[in-house]
């Protein structure tokens, strides 16, 4: 500063410049009119965000937390420390640099084919993600002797010979189902026509999952593994009586196709660098930003404006009220047009190896079926490292988490982890650091879409992907009254 000057230092000036001109943009967003504000920055709330401004909606998303992905942040170690106990709560120095972690509250891997994949890239998402291959795919399984055990998954005729998973006499019948698989085109009705000796055009349309396994002639254990393993379907064999054989066939198409989608794939999973939660809400602002459209962050109090007719009319930000045709938001920020969902209990796991029995996986996805564990809700395992960004070299990041199914008054977090996530302890030990968290999940009531309100479910990691797709792209088609 020059005695005697009036001017303030030129690094004050600059910030006061750069205050005025962040308070100025603010101003002018929130002196907008949108087609639609979203409210929330988890996982849905961003794809439905993405979806509704690449097709021409002009959008503001606007999030309560701070941290880019709301309920679905990538929280560094610290933060995930002060998030699960506490704001006076500091890791210990020995797990390194906490800026190094980026840790997913709620992980998801992608399927790199069909809807899930098409979703990304045809909403503008694919071209601000950083998306790497997970390196394995494995599925938890009881042997005979009742001993636990883990697999890889199958996926080509080389897997099914090497398998232990499934008995000789049944090895060259998957073969002969991949087979038919790879061939199968649902718009060419002959290639319906399936068997080796005797033909049969199968009615994909009426016959269950349960009666398409009993034509190829595949055990019940065998058919189970397939349809949990490839068809990620959730329930043992008898309920893929209630699964139609068509939705069983495009699962597993899916699957397959997957690993052709990059070159060396090792799984049909890819995952984002740094974690799903930041790097897509980070992704949806930069589309929605394309389009006209903005987000705003760090909006606690942010809640949902309805006019006289009780219709959304928009949301209230601390920067002014922002007015909208339609307000999209997460179902717990309108708690009283939500009711509780399931309690969902995750556990962190800091360790300096890859999860047990998943031999030198830098990164994996593990489905702990309910049926191998004692349970009604399975368990899924999502592991990584800093092949993705997610944990400093040498350390990996495992969450389990399931669905509570006993009683929780008066237990602590880690004790319910402990107690639902047993089965997948000893796959985890040893570890550095366990942490984890017990939370109750929202979706809305029968009302919730009524009066220019459309509410989405608490996002959590015992539904796929594919189901919050599913959800988003209807909920698209409830604002739009378009498909997608």
């Amino acid at each position: 500063r020059v005695v005697g000057s009036s001017m303030a230092p030129t690094g004050q000036v600059l910030a006061l410049l750069a205050l005025g001109a962040a308070t100025s943009a603010a101003t002018e967003v929130t002196s907008r009119r949108y087609d639609a504000v979203v409210l929330g920055g988890g996982i849905k709330e961003s794809l439905v965000a993405a979806l509704l401004a690449s097709h021409g909606r002009r959008v503001l998303q606007v999030q309560r937390e701070r941290a880019p992905g709301g309920e679905s942040a990538s929280l560094s170690l610290d933060e995930l420390y002060v998030k699960l106990l506490g704001k006076d709560a500091k890791p210990e120095s020995k797990l390194g640099k906490p800026e190094e972690y980026s840790i997913d509250v709620t992980p998801k891997a992608l399927l790199a084919s069909g809807e899930e994949l098409e979703f990304f890239t045809r909403s503008g998402l694919w071209n601000h993600m950083d998306f790497r291959r997970v390196h394995r795919s494995f599925i938890y399984r009881l042997r005979p002797d009742g001993q636990p055990d883990v697999h890889r998954v199958i996926a080509n005729s080389e897997d099914i010979l090497k398998t232990r998973m499934l008995p000789p006499v049944d090895k060259a019948r998957v073969i002969q189902l991949f087979a038919w698989i790879e061939q199968f085109d649902e718009e060419n009705r002959d290639t319906f026509v399936a068997g080796k000796i005797s033909k049969k055009k199968l009615a994909l349309y009426k016959m269950s999952a349960l009666a398409f396994f009993k034509f190829w002639e595949i055990s019940p254990p065998s058919a189970e593994l397939i349809a949990q393993g490839l068809a990620r379907h959730s329930g043992n064999y008898k309920s893929l009586k209630r699964l139609p054989a068509i939705e069983l066939v495009r699962a597993l198409r899916a699957y397959k196709s997957a690993y052709r989608t990059f070159p060396h794939m090792t799984s049909p999973y890819v995952f984002p660098i740094g974690g799903i939660g930041a790097s897509l809400h980070k992704a949806a602002s930069k589309v929605l930003q394309a389009h006209d459209g903005a987000s705003l962050s760090g909006e606690a109090s942010a809640k949902v404006l309805f006019d006289e007719s009780g219709n959304a009319c928009g949301v209230s930000t601390k920067r002014g009220d922002v007015h909208a045709d339609c307000v999209i938001a997460a179902a717990s920020c309108v708690p009283e047009r939500a009711t509780g969902g399931a309690t969902v209990v995750r556990l962190y796991a800091l360790m300096t190896h890859p999860p047990n029995k998943c031999k030198d996986a830098k990164s994996c996805q593990l489905l702990l079926p309910a049926a191998a564990c004692g349970r009604k809700h399975d368990i899924h395992v999502y592991s990584s490292s800093a092949m993705h960004g997610v944990s400093p070299p040498g350390t990996w990041l495992a969450t389990a988490a399931t669905v509570v199914e006993g009683d929780i008054d008066g237990a602590t977090a880690m004790a319910v982890a402990k107690r639902e996530l047993a089965a997948a302890l000893p796959l985890l030990k040893p570890t550095r650091k366990m942490l984890a968290s017990v939370c109750a999940t929202a979706v809305p009531d029968a009302e919730a879409g009524a009066g220019g309100l459309y509410l989405l479910s608490s996002c959590d990691e015992t539904t796929l992907f594919k189901s919050l797709v599913e959800e988003v792209t209807q909920t698209f088609k409830s604002v739009t009254g378009e498909d997608f």
